[in-house]
C-alpha cells in the first residue's frame, strides 16, 4: 500500500511505516491508498477526486473539521479515522497552564522582566482553588481538565449533551455561564457548536470571567468575545485556537488580556509519540481488514 503522510507526525512513526509500506511524497494523492493528515491539510471533494486510489484518511488528533465533506468519503468508501485519545493529557494539560498564567498575570510579570521593571504591588493574581469551572464538553479532553482541576480545589461544573451520568455536576449550558468564574471550551467544530458563545451567550456570563479555548476557534464569536474583553465583562481570554480571519487580522493580537498560544494543544513530545504509535497501529490493523476482504 502507498500511504501519504502529508503532515509532519513523529518521525518513530514515520521509520516504522517506511518498513512496511511505500511512503509517498506531497504532491503524489494520486497514488495514495492511505492518506495521513494533520489539521494543516484540508480535504475536499476536489482532494478526493484527485486521489483515486484512496481508501482511508486518518487525522493525526482530535478534530475533524479539516475533512471538510465526510459525507461525500464515505460515499465513495473511504473509511475516516483520528486518535483523539493520544492528545487528551497535553491538551488538558495547556488548558490548565492558560488558567495558571491568567491567575498569577505570568506573562505581563515576564515581560515586565524583560524590560527590567518590577510592578510587583500591581500584579495582584487570583487563586484558583475555590472557583467554579465551567467545562463545556465532557469529553476525553474535557475529564483530563476536570481531573487535574479538582486537584487544584476548584469546583466543577459541565455541560454536555452526550453526557448522561458523571460525577460531575451536570447544567445547562446558561446556569454554566451564569454560574462560573472560568469558562473553559472542549467540543468539535460542528454545525451546533460554530459560535457556540455568541452575543446572547456572553450576556449571560458573570462580570470578571475568564474563557480559555483549546478545542475549535470558531465555538466562539471572536468579534463578542472582544467587545466584551475590551468592556471588561470578559476580564482574560487563554485562546491556542482562532478561526481563519483571526490569524489574517485581528485586534486580539494588540490586547493586554488575552494570552495567545499557536495551536500547540498536543505539541508535546509524549503526545507526539502517542498519536504516531495509533496511526501506526491503526495503518496496520487496516492493511489486515484490507486483505481479508
Amino acid at each position: 500500500m502507498n500511504i501519504l503522510i502529508s503532515d509532519p507526525i513523529d518521525e518513530q512513526a514515520v521509520r516504522e511505516l517506511k518498513k512496511f509500506f511505500n511512503v509517498l511524497r506531497k504532491g503524489e494523492e494520486a497514488k495514495a491508498d492511505i492518506v495521513i493528515v494533520r489539521s494543516r491539510t484540508v480535504i475536499d471533494r476536489a482532494y478526493v477526486n484527485k486521489a483515486k486510489n484512496l481508501k482511508i484518511i486518518i487525522r493525526a488528533g482530535v478534530g475533524l473539521d479539516n475533512i471538510r465533506d465526510i459525507e461525500y468519503c464515505r460515499k465513495k468508501g473511504i473509511k475516516i479515522e483520528h486518535t483523539p485519545e493520544a492528545s487528551s493529557v497535553a491538551v488538558a494539560e495547556l488548558t490548565l497552564g492558560h488558567m495558571i498564567a491568567i491567575a498569577r498575570t505570568i506573562p505581563v510579570t515576564a515581560e515586565g522582566r524583560r524590560k527590567c521593571k518590577w510592578p510587583r504591588e500591581d500584579l495582584v493574581g487570583f487563586e484558583l482553588c475555590g472557583k467554579t469551572l465551567g467545562i463545556i464538553g465532557l469529553g476525553r479532553i474535557g475529564k483530563e481538565v476536570a481531573k487535574r482541576a479538582e486537584s487544584f480545589g476548584m469546583i466543577i461544573l459541565a455541560c454536555d449533551p452526550y453526557i448522561t451520568n458523571s460525577k460531575h455536576k451536570m447544567v445547562k449550558l446558561q446556569n454554566l455561564l451564569k454560574q462560573s468564574d472560568i469558562i473553559s471550551l472542549h467540543v468539535p467544530l460542528n454545525e451546533k457548536t460554530r459560535c457556540l458563545l455568541d452575543k446572547k451567550e456572553f450576556r449571560m456570563m458573570k462580570k470578571g470571567s475568564v474563557i480559555i479555548n483549546t478545542s475549535r476557534g470558531d465555538v466562539i464569536n471572536e468579534d463578542e468575545l472582544i467587545r466584551n474583553l475590551k468592556s471588561g465583562k470578559i476580564s482574560f481570554a487563554g485562546l491556542d485556537v482562532y478561526s481563519e480571519r483571526l490569524i489574517k487580522n485581528s485586534s486580539l493580537k494588540k490586547m493586554d488580556n488575552v494570552i495567545l498560544t499557536p495551536h500547540i494543544g498536543a505539541q508535546t513530545i509524549e503526545a507526539k509519540e502517542r498519536i504516531g504509535k495509533a496511526i501506526v497501529e491503526k495503518v496496520k490493523n487496516f492493511q489486515k481488514e484490507f486483505e481479508r476482504k
